[in-house]
């Protein structure tokens, strides 16, 4: 075993001895090539793709550096398109929802919202990827699809309603929950003088109201107010309405108010100047769909009203056809009694804008317009609008806010759809207090 084990170690070495130089020659072709393959291959892979290049000791090379910059850069405004393009798809199927006022822009603005949408959306998509301008898809939306529609139940974008608590936004809700209102430990101003009045010439006196809404939040800072005191407001409006003798015109100053009427105008206002009790049945109107739901469910326990029922229920003998997209209806009934503190005989003007309606304020204004107040309108091209619900589209966050609820009078005439109803239309131009008032009296 010994002897093999020596001549196989003998024959190995014979072998590498007599081919010695040809493995030299072997390891160092070997060796070249390994050399020659390491730049070889590279440079094979830009002449093939420039575009492609390893990564050296350093990191990726600038040419690499930009292309993920520019992979980057396109995803971003491919994200941006989608979004906004998506915003405006969600923006018109809950108009189509919800929105109980399509069949009067039709009628009265003569467009249809759904051809004036595939105009819009092949609009949008030329200069959703590339424009970021601020504010560019709110003015965008705006400008090229909401103000053709209208202004029917507030229709309109903000962008307020991001950085709100969601509690505060609720529908006939604002404010409602906040503790900072009713604890002592927190002290929560109150502003003074939302009344005032004073006797201007010819024995006219003029009484300037400046909210229904008892709460309010700062608009930057969120911090809760007092707009008033009810019992001092209701101690003010009695002692004024009291003391009107030889008073031939009284004349209230409502503009730029657009909600509180059923809790502040009609019994602080309405009731105290009225000589005999009055009743109204009007009617309210929506889609069964969530949002609309929602606000119909909110508004209908905030004022302790019925459930809801099949509109042609409600409808019968309705001398007015309703939207097709309203499914649901209820009454509202309101009914007022005159305080018997009061008794004015003069005239009472009520100093309107466009603030004034919007909603279920046209119900109160008309009985008080039933009830011989005469109204007196401006138009304020600023005004807002309803104020109380919105819907918030997902990309932007901006809120859509309009009035989900159809009101109509008992013959199921639609209040918003005859735009304000005024006694007296007051000129654009503002020829200061004394001027309009005399136009009025005059």
């Amino acid at each position: 075993m010994r002897l093999r084990l020596n001549s196989m170690r003998s024959r190995i070495a014979f072998f590498f001895t007599r081919y010695k130089a040809f493995f030299r020659r072997l390891y160092w072709f070997l060796l070249v090539a390994a050399a020659v393959s390491v730049i070889a291959i590279p440079i094979g892979m830009s002449i093939r793709n420039p575009d492609v290049h390893l990564l050296d000791f350093h990191g990726p090379s600038p040419r690499v550096v930009e292309l993920r910059r520019e992979w980057d850069r396109a995803m971003s405004q491919a994200r941006r398109e989608q979004g906004r393009l998506n915003d405006f798809v969600v923006l018109v199927n809950r108009l189509a929802e919800s929105y109980p006022y399509l069949e009067l822009v039709a009628t009265q603005n003569s467009v249809d919202h759904m051809e004036l949408a595939v105009v819009v959306f092949d609009e949008l998509a030329e200069v959703a990827r590339y424009e970021t301008t601020s504010g560019f898809i709110s003015n965008f939306l705006t400008d090229h699809y909401l103000s053709v529609l209208g202004s029917f139940g507030g229709l309109r974008l903000t962008g307020e309603a991001g950085g709100i608590p969601r509690w505060v936004t609720q529908p006939y809700f604002f404010g409602y929950y906040d503790w900072r209102f009713y604890d002592d430990r927190f002290d929560v101003p109150v502003r003074e003088d939302n009344v005032a009045s004073e006797i201007l010439d010819d024995g006219i006196v003029y009484l300037r109201i400046n909210s229904f809404l008892p709460k309010g939040y700062e608009i930057v800072s969120r911090n809760p107010f007092w707009y008033f005191c009810v019992d001092a407001d209701t101690q003010y409006l009695m002692d004024v309405f009291s003391n009107l003798y030889g008073i031939d015109d009284l004349i209230i100053d409502i503009r730029g108010i657009g909600s509180g009427f059923r809790d502040y105008f009609v019994p602080m206002i309405l009731s105290p100047l009225l000589h005999e009790p009055m009743t109204a049945r009007f009617y309210a109107f929506h889609a069964d769909e969530g949002f609309a739901n929602s606000v119909s469910d909110a508004y209908r326990a905030w004022y302790g009203h019925s459930g809801t029922v099949d509109k042609n229920v409600v409808a019968q003998g309705f001398d007015y056809d309703l939207p097709e997209n309203v499914a649901l209806g209820f009454p509202v009934d309101i009914a007022v009694q005159p305080l018997g503190d009061v008794n004015f005989e003069g005239r009472v003007w009520l100093l309107t804008d466009s603030d004034n309606f919007s909603g279920p304020n046209f119900m109160y204004l008309q009985m008080a317009r039933d009830a011989g107040f005469a109204i007196v309108y401006k138009e304020n091209p600023g005004s807002i609008g309803w104020e109380t619900s919105s819907t918030i589209l997902p990309h932007s966050g901006l809120a859509l806010r309009f009035n989900p609820l159809f009101f109509t009078d008992a013959q199921g005439r639609s209040l918003e759809g005859g735009g304000a109803l005024y006694d007296y239309r007051l000129p654009e131009a503002d020829n200061g207090l004394i001027g309009m008032l005399r136009l009025i009296s005059g």
